[in-house]
């Protein structure tokens, strides 16, 4: 009677993971004013801070937001693509993630792009900082001695969001890792009972 859209059955198209990997570039932005307005009310209580703390401010929030939600939305994807193959709904693709990390950064490229042509070195320079906030420091430290700086912030979910879909599609857990120290013999692996 009522028929199922592809977003509750599980499926995540690849453009649809790309939107997720580019939500968290949008994210930063609010994550970039809150810490602003942080780091400047801290004068209001009389705290002095040390004129680069609002970029390493910044960088390192907005760094630890970023790997966070790209890791977890592109372990869950793969999660459910296991279960969707498992179950013959779909078939597996191993190039979805590295597929949709570079769709997802076609924006900074082009402003990367950008940053090199001296007529629009200004304005990619500036936009690229705001595209790529999670490498705010590192821009502003080497835009002028190694003008390809501005490429290195894409690699970021290049690597990280097709090693986080594999791990999921693999059911490992890096939490599960670091927080629970299960004894061997009572470790069970997917599709074996313990």
């Amino acid at each position: 009677m009522f028929k199922r859209s592809v977003e509750e059955s599980g499926k995540t198209t690849t453009f649809r993971f790309a939107c997720r990997i580019f939500y968290a570039h949008v994210m930063n932005v609010l994550i970039m004013l809150v810490v602003y307005f942080l780091v400047d009310n801290l004068k209001l209580i009389g705290i002095q801070q040390p004129d680069g703390l609002y970029g390493a401010c910044v960088t390192i929030a907005c760094l630890l937001f970023y790997l966070i939600f790209v890791y977890n939305h592109s372990w869950r994807i793969g999660q459910r693509d296991y279960n969707q193959v498992l179950y013959k709904h779909i078939t597996y693709n191993k190039w979805k993630p590295l597929l949709a990390a570079v769709i997802s950064q076609i924006p900074g490229l082009i402003l990367a792009v950008a940053a090199q042509i001296p007529a629009t070195r200004d304005t990619g320079r500036a936009f690229s900082g705001i595209f790529y906030f999670y490498a705010t420091w590192l821009l502003a430290r080497l835009k002028d001695s190694f003008p390809l700086v501005y490429f290195i912030p894409a690699f970021v979910p290049l690597v990280l969001a097709p090693t986080a879909y594999h791990m999921g599609y693999r059911g490992i857990y890096l939490a599960n890792k670091v927080v629970y120290n299960v004894p061997k013999d009572e470790k069970g692996s997917r599709g074996k009972k313990p």
